[in-house]
């Protein structure tokens, strides 16, 4: 999306009544007469069926009505708002997916003068089940790499320096916390190596995080590595003296987003899946 194009047409389209802007979405205006800012929009309805598409095509409708209800709780008076979403995975009744949205919104003062700003939101993940829709607020942290520097080969931790054996986006993973409780995750990430003679050589770790996840909430571990090759990524849990574990082996390059894997905490312990790519807006 030109998101300088999209601003520059919403701000040609204060002021009148009807749609405006450049996206697919919903535009809503306060026209002259109208005192305050644009009305609330129901919910959708979730849907009876739950697949991969029913979920996606429900999960944007509901990022974009919600984005649209807290603007307009604010007092805007233009919304115009765009989303997509992307189905990730499912197991039994539960589905998850991930939504972004964009758009812009205007506000006016006493004078009567507007004001345009710009609407991008980072992707976020969602649970839809048969009875429960959650969004997941995310927390995004960076890996540090030990000893990275310029110049050819590879440095510690798994950070490539030759442009050759690096990927892009680097191997990320995203950590969903589903429970009304907080939950510490230990997290470790190995490459995958390969000896002279071509069988099994010693693995390297390249990440090893304790990480904290309160309630319903999710964190987002970027960049961990971009060096081309394998990897397996384990996440361990301990609750009340029972340990779920869950591992995956990932490849880079990988999915086109910002986390190539979820690991999932739920009622059941520790899962884990690969996440396809996302195009947002």
């Amino acid at each position: 999306m030109d998101r300088r194009a999209f601003l520059q047409r919403a701000s040609r389209a204060v002021g009148t009544i009807g749609v405006g802007g450049g996206l697919a979405g919903c535009a809503d205006l306060v026209g002259g007469g109208d005192k305050g800012g644009v009305a609330e929009r129901d919910p959708p309805e979730r849907p009876d069926e739950l697949g991969p598409e029913s979920v996606a095509e429900y999960v944007a409708a509901y990022e974009e009505i919600r984005t649209h209800n807290r603007h307009a709780a604010e007092g805007a008076v233009e919304v115009t708002v765009d989303a997509v979403a992307t189905f990730d995975h499912a197991s039994g009744d539960d589905h998850y997916a991930t939504a972004q949205h964009a758009g812009s919104v205007s506000h006016e003062n006493d004078d009567g003068d507007r004001s345009v700003g710009e609407l991008h939101g980072d992707p976020v993940p969602y649970l839809v089940t048969p009875d429960r829709t959650l969004r997941l607020d995310v927390r995004r942290r960076a890996v540090e790499r030990v000893g990275q520097r310029d110049g050819e080969g590879a440095t510690r931790n798994g950070s490539a320096t030759d442009p050759d054996d690096r990927t892009a986006p680097p191997l990320g993973v995203r950590l969903l916390n589903v429970t009304d409780e907080g939950r510490d995750l230990a997290l470790t990430v190995t490459r995958r190596a390969t000896g002279d003679d071509g069988g099994a050589g010693t693995d390297e770790t390249v990440a090893d995080l304790d990480v904290g996840i309160d309630p319903e909430t999710a964190v987002e571990v970027r960049s961990v590595t971009d060096a081309r090759g394998g990897y397996r990524v384990t996440a361990r849990m301990e609750d009340d003296g029972v340990t779920g574990q869950g591992r995956i082996e990932v490849g880079l390059p990988s999915a086109d987003r910002g986390a190539n894997v979820d690991v999932v905490l739920d009622g059941n312990g520790v899962s884990t899946w690969h996440l396809p790519s996302f195009e947002g807006v």
